[in-house]
C-alpha cells in the first residue's frame, strides 16, 4: 500500500508541476498574444491613418488642379473676350476713319504730318495711300503755315489712312498711319476695355 501511496503520491507531484508548467506557459502564450494582438492594432491603425492622410493629400491635390485648371480657362476664356472687344473696337475705329468727310480729313493729315516733322524734321518724305494724294500735298501745303519743305514720295503704301514718313536720309521711319496708331493706343484700350468688362 506504500508504494501505492507513493506513487499516487509521485503522479500527483509530477501532475501539479506540470499542470503548473503548463498554466504558466498557457498564460505567457496569452500575453505574447495580447501582445502582437496589440501591435497589430497599432499598425493597423497607423496604416488607416497612413492611408487616410494620403486620401486627403491627393484629394487636396486633385482639386487644386481642378479648380486651378477651372481658373485657368476662365482666364483664358476672359482674355478672348477682352481680345475681340479690341479687336472689335479696331475694325470700328477704322471704318468711321475711313468715312470722314473730306474737309475734316485733310485737317487730320495735317496733324499727322506736323507730329511727323517734329519726330523728322523739315525735310521728310511722306508716303500715301494713293487715293490721298492730294488730300496730302494740300495737308503738307498747310503745315508751318505754308512753310513746310516735306516732300510726298511717288510710291504708295497699303493703309486704311494716314502717313508714314521718313528722314531726309531714310535711316528714321515714323508710321502715323491710322492702324499704327490704334496699335499704339492697343494697350490702353485694353485696359479700358477690361475695366468695362469687370463692372458689367
Amino acid at each position: 500500500m506504500r508504494v501505492g501511496s507513493a506513487v499516487s503520491d509521485t503522479l500527483e507531484t509530477v501532475s501539479g508541476q506540470f499542470e503548473g508548467e503548463l498554466l504558466v506557459q498557457l498564460e505567457e502564450g496569452k500575453k505574447q498574444a495580447l501582445a502582437t494582438l496589440a501591435a497589430s492594432k497599432r499598425e493597423a491603425k497607423a496604416a488607416v491613418t497612413k492611408i487616410l492622410d494620403g486620401s486627403v493629400k491627393q484629394a487636396e491635390s486633385l482639386r487644386r488642379q481642378v479648380v486651378g485648371g477651372a481658373e485657368l480657362e476662365a482666364r483664358n476664356a476672359q482674355l478672348r473676350v477682352l481680345e475681340n472687344a479690341v479687336v472689335d473696337v479696331f475694325e470700328k475705329a477704322t471704318k468711321e476713319l475711313a468715312a470722314i468727310p473730306d474737309a475734316r480729313y485733310e485737317k487730320a493729315l495735317a496733324v499727322l504730318l506736323k507730329e511727323g516733322s517734329e519726330v523728322l524734321g523739315q525735310k521728310a518724305k511722306v508716303y500715301c495711300r494713293q487715293s490721298d494724294r492730294r488730300a496730302v500735298s494740300s495737308a503738307i501745303g498747310k503745315v508751318e503755315g505754308g512753310q513746310s519743305r516735306m516732300a510726298l514720295a511717288s510710291e504708295p503704301i497699303e493703309t486704311s489712312g494716314g502717313v508714314v514718313m521718313t528722314s531726309e536720309d531714310g535711316s528714321t521711319r515714323f508710321d502715323n498711319t491710322f492702324e499704327a496708331r490704334l496699335e499704339r493706343m492697343r494697350p490702353t484700350l485694353r485696359m479700358e476695355v477690361s475695366a468695362t468688362l469687370s463692372t458689367d
